[in-house]
């Protein structure tokens, strides 16, 4: 039986913006930056900062000086009845050390604790995090204090109600099919979308169509590791150079690709393996759109069991030759993508 989808606060966040009911402190987190930035402005709009931004819109951009977050939080608002105080990657509901975090510190800890039980009537306070751990003593708190929301990524089906919604706003049209297509091939986050979406309404006249999408749109690197994949399972070596030549100009990392290929592999595999036939069925097995399923189905049909196994099973061994300075990271990925074309021919 599958799992029912996780509810979001989402819905009761919109009840709140509409009936001008704010929360003294929201935690938005989440993948979905667009949706995060959206709230915030639908917020914003409700508290006026009455022309004194200095006092009445704070913004705190990344972790600040301990000393900024008592005057942001004990200040009160001027010739206005409320002040907002936005905080962006605190990090302060982080459990876990890493190059771009640092979580806080017991007394760190303490300071924000004693915050979230004392909190202003006249302040709305919204972290906006890219980093968060649920399991934080922190959040728990803050969760408990105001209100917290998790902004996913949206699904597909949602997407392309959001694209054919805003061509017919824009005087134009879109179908279902050619919608679904432009969502699967550009990259994750509605920031993206809405950027390749102005460019064909930019570029289109009346009617939005497939080829449109291709002329127009920068696809994403996911799909791009599709291409090379037919240029792999086509045994054309020379198309999946340039394929991968075009990857490298994305400044994806080698590592980064590697693992692309290796994801988009073990996902033909096991297309192969459990025998599948329909993209309805695939979509459900590995969780994509019915493009990308499509893809993959297509993939899986194309390569030998064995030939999957085979670029599978090389992707940890190259990876332990780059680490360990055997070879370089381009010549590495170069030669594997040789080594797969000649898998695929001895198929």
């Amino acid at each position: 039986m599958a799992k029912a989808a996780k509810k979001t606060n989402i819905p009761e966040l919109k009840k709140q913006i509409k009936e001008n009911r704010l929360s003294r402190l929201y935690v938005f987190y989440g993948e979905e930056e667009y949706l995060k930035e959206y709230y915030i402005k639908k917020i914003s709009d409700l508290i006026p900062d009455a022309g004194l931004p200095d006092i009445n819109r704070i913004i705190i951009n990344s972790k600040a000086d301990y000393g900024e977050y008592a005057a942001a939080w004990e200040g009160m608002p001027m010739m206005t009845d409320r002040r907002l105080v936005i905080i962006r990657d605190s990090n302060i509901f982080t459990l876990k050390k890493s190059k771009v975090v640092v979580p806080p510190t017991d007394e760190e800890r303490e300071f924000w604790s004693e915050k979230f039980k004392r909190l202003n009537d006249d302040t709305v306070v919204i972290f906006c995090e890219k980093n968060l751990d649920a399991r934080s003593a922190l959040f728990k708190s803050a969760k408990k204090a105001g209100f917290a929301v998790e902004f996913k990524y949206m699904t597909s089906a949602d997407l392309r109600a959001w694209v054919i919604k805003k061509a017919l706003k824009a005087g134009k049209k879109i179908d279902d099919k050619t919608a679904d297509y432009l969502v699967s091939v550009t990259e994750k986050g509605m920031s993206n979308l809405e950027h390749e979406t102005d460019k064909l309404l930019s570029f289109c006249d009346g009617i939005i169509y497939r080829s449109d999408v291709d002329r127009v749109v920068s696809k994403s690197t996911e799909v791009k590791i599709f291409d090379l994949t037919d240029g792999i399972a086509e045994g054309n070596a020379d198309k999946a150079l340039k394929i991968l030549n075009e990857l490298s100009t994305q400044e994806s990392s080698v590592f980064g690709t590697l693992y692309l290929i290796f994801s988009a592999v073990k996902k033909m595999l096991r297309l192969k393996l459990n025998r599948v036939a329909s993209p309805k069925e695939a979509m459900a097995m590995i969780g994509v759109s019915l493009w990308t399923a499509e893809k993959y189905l297509s993939g899986a049909r194309s390569f030998s069991e064995d030939a999957l196994r085979q670029m599978a099973l090389r992707v940890p061994e190259i990876d332990y030759e780059i680490k360990s300075g055997l070879i370089d990271e381009r010549t590495a990925l170069e030669q594997y993508v040789l080594e797969a074309v000649s898998y695929r021919r001895q198929a």
